[in-house]
Order: structure tokens, then C-alpha cells, then sequence
């Protein structure tokens, strides 16, 4: 008899080892649960990995770098004559993080009572993009950065004011009354409302000056016109504009961010890329400017923490999410906060839920005001109270919110 070959006997021998299905799990119920699991897991996929991130975002405590590393003096002679002043005592900007709800970040805000959860269209508007709203966040920054030079600058006794090249448009909502009227890309040279002409110079400038103008019509609807670039041609377009125009968000249901804004004469310092976007960082950044230029040290050895916008006059404006920032604060060491007036209450409970070693919080309602308080607070005697010549908040003289040191 003729022997099987050894390729024969390998196939024998799988066949006798061959591996099946125990018998329940042969069964058509087993093969409905596992389609229904296989579906079951693609949905989860399409969940978590496509649905959530589109439209949910997590929002929790963003670094707080020392502003020293954002701003840097050009003129040395100067920084040197002011002096250098403490190496402990600095400021520092805080922020909040915005992330994508990625499976990574879901976790986090379901194990992390300081991290949110929330709809994305409350942080970035309806129909704008990820990358249109970095870019929103940057233009607002570079935007911040020349006013706080320039209301600096004006706080040391010295002329200069803030020019743009126009504003370029970033964004038009669906809902816009200048939809089908702007591009992005267009350049906004001047505007016009009523008897009102102004030239474009910064996004807050516009708003503020064409929502004056509305009201002073005194009309349902106005028609505002825009004199742009576009393609290197000049346009003007005309389109109505009513209240809940201007009480839209973004306003307008427009971005329109300033092209090269800068003061002029130009103030000596520069401001370094980053990845800080957002214009709540313009008071620390003046008080950094402030700091370089003046003798001493204005934080007095300490670590001063703070958020606010900076606008025409000094003028300190409300921003958002100062809890969070608060945190930030404490975890950079931060010995003081300074906040606008309209979120201090937010702030102080912030600041009293951080335990007994806490931080003063000190609300301002100007560059002017920020610089009196500091230096009331480092001066040889300091004071309770927010700058030696202004008014006692709504709370009383200062709330402080501190342990023992």
C-alpha cells in the first residue's frame, strides 16, 4: 500500500483538530447578537469619534504663562533706567482651554469636576470652523496687544495711538443681514449709518460706534454701507441692519477682525507668538508694559494674576470664564487677582472655594484703577481699598479672600 505523504497526513491531522463553534454559539440567536453587537459598536464609533466632537466641546483651566515671556521691551536703555525690579513678583495672563469632546476629553470632564461640558455652538458660532476660529482667537489677540500698548503708553505720559490696514471679513453667519453681500476675504475700509462715517480701525471700535449710531436713528432699521477691497477692486455694499442685528453673536452675525493693527507712533516693545488667543489678556499686558517702563516693581514681589479686556479710555472689560481662571491662578501661585467689576462676585467665589490660603481679589474698572490698587497693595502701608482716590465697590471697600501668609 502506497504511504500518504507527509502534505496528506498535515491535512489529516487538521482536519481531525479543526476548530468549530461550540454548539450554542452556532446557533442563529448567537449570530443576531453578535450582528447586533457589531452594529451596536459602530454606532458607538460614530458617537463618540464623529457626532460628540461635533458637537460638544469641553472647557476647563488654561495655562498661565508669565507675561514677561509675551511682551518684551525694545528699548533697553529705557527697561534699564526703570530698573528690573523683583524676581519673584510677576503677572501672569490667565486663560481657559476649549478642546474638541474626543473620547481623551470625556473622560477627563467626567473625572475632572473643573472640566465642562458643553454645546459647541455656546464657544464657537454656528457654521464657523475650527480653523476660522483660531484664526478669530489670533486676530482678537494681536487686536488686544496694540490697544494695551497704546493705553500704556498713554498711562506713562507719552502720544501714540492704534491704525489698521481695515477689517478683514472672517465669517458670515447664515443668519447675517449681510449674507450674500460680504465675502470672506473682503477688507472693510469705512462704514456709514445715518449721518455717522467712520474708517475702520478695530472690530470692538466698529461695534461700538455703529451700535451708537443705530440708536441714535432712533429707527427699527437703518441701512448701513461698507466701502471694501475685494480682490484689489473697491466695492461698496449697502444692507438693513435692526436691533436683534446688533444683539447677535457674533455681532452682525459678522467677524471682522482688524488687518495689521498697530500704534503710531509705534511703542517700543513686541509681543511674541503664542498660542493665547482671545482678547481678555489685554489689562495683564499693559500692566506688563507699565511695569517695564516704570521704577521699581509694581507686583511688589508678588505673583499678580488678572483677566480683563483693555478699550479706549483704559476702559476694563467683562470676560468669561473667570472661575476657571481663577484655578489657573492658584495653580501658577498667584497671590493677587485682578478682575473687572461686573466679574468680581464669580470671582470671589471662585477664589473662597480655593480654601484658606485663597488670593485677594481686587476689582478693577481701569488700567488707571489696576495700577492705583497695586500699588496701594505694595506700598509701605497697604491699603484695603481699590486705589487711593476712587470709590468703594458695590461690596464694600475690598473684599479680601486670604489665610495667613
Amino acid at each position: 500500500m502506497r504511504r500518504p505523504s507527509s502534505v496528506t497526513r498535515e491535512v489529516r491531522v487538521l482536519r481531525r483538530f479543526r476548530f468549530t463553534l461550540p454548539r450554542p454559539l452556532r446557533s442563529p440567536r448567537w449570530r443576531r447578537a453578535a450582528a447586533a453587537g457589531l452594529v451596536l459598536a459602530f454606532i458607538s464609533y460614530l458617537v463618540l469619534w464623529v457626532y460628540v466632537p461635533s458637537r460638544f466641546v469641553t472647557v476647563g483651566p488654561g495655562p498661565a504663562p508669565d507675561v514677561a515671556t509675551l511682551v518684551v521691551p525694545l528699548d533697553e536703555s529705557l527697561r534699564e533706567a526703570a530698573g528690573r525690579g523683583s524676581e519673584k513678583g510677576r503677572f501672569l495672563l490667565t486663560t481657559i482651554q476649549a478642546s474638541r469632546a474626543s473620547p481623551l476629553e470625556l473622560y477627563r470632564a467626567l473625572t475632572d469636576p473643573l472640566v465642562d461640558i458643553r454645546p459647541r455652538w455656546s464657544v464657537i458660532p454656528r457654521g464657523m470652523s475650527d480653523e476660522v476660529y483660531s484664526r478669530w482667537g489670533r486676530a482678537a489677540m494681536a487686536e488686544s496687544q496694540a490697544v494695551a500698548a497704546w493705553q500704556a503708553w498713554l498711562l506713562l505720559g507719552n502720544e501714540t495711538g492704534v491704525v489698521s490696514d481695515g477689517g478683514e471679513v472672517l465669517f458670515v453667519s447664515p443668519d447675517s443681514p449681510a449674507r450674500g453681500r460680504l465675502r470672506t476675504g473682503d477688507v472693510v475700509l469705512s462704514w456709514s449709518l445715518g449721518g455717522t462715517v467712520r474708517s475702520f480701525v478695530l472690530s470692538d471700535d466698529f461695534e461700538r460706534g455703529l451700535a451708537a449710531a443705530f440708536h441714535r436713528e432712533g429707527k427699527a432699521a437703518a441701512e448701513l454701507t461698507l466701502r471694501l477691497m475685494r480682490e484689489d477692486e473697491p466695492v461698496t455694499v449697502s444692507f438693513p441692519v435692526t436691533a436683534p442685528d446688533l444683539a447677535a453673536w457674533p455681532f452682525l452675525g459678522l467677524v471682522l477682525t482688524a488687518v495689521n493693527p498697530r500704534t503710531d507712533p509705534p511703542v517700543p516693545v513686541a509681543f511674541l507668538p503664542g498660542d493665547i488667543g482671545g482678547p481678555s489678556g489685554g489689562l495683564m499686558l499693559s500692566l506688563q508694559i507699565v511695569d517695564d517702563f516704570t521704577p521699581g516693581d509694581l507686583t511688589g514681589g508678588r505673583v499678580v494674576a488678572g483677566s480683563g479686556t483693555i478699550g479706549p479710555g483704559g476702559v476694563v472689560g467683562a470676560v468669561g470664564g473667570v472661575g476657571k481662571k481663577i484655578i489657573g491662578a492658584v495653580r501658577g501661585g498667584a497671590e493677587v487677582f485682578l478682575v473687572p467689576h461686573e466679574d468680581y462676585v464669580e470671582a470671589l467665589q471662585a477664589a473662597a472655594a480655593q480654601g484658606p490660603d485663597g488670593l485677594d481679589v481686587i476689582p478693577v474698572g481701569s488700567l488707571r484703577e489696576a495700577y492705583q490698587a497695586l500699588v496701594s497693595l505694595t506700598g509701605p502701608e497697604p491699603a484695603d481699598y481699590n486705589g487711593p482716590d476712587l470709590p468703594p465697590t458695590a461690596a464694600g471697600p475690598l473684599l479680601r479672600v486670604a489665610g495667613p501668609r
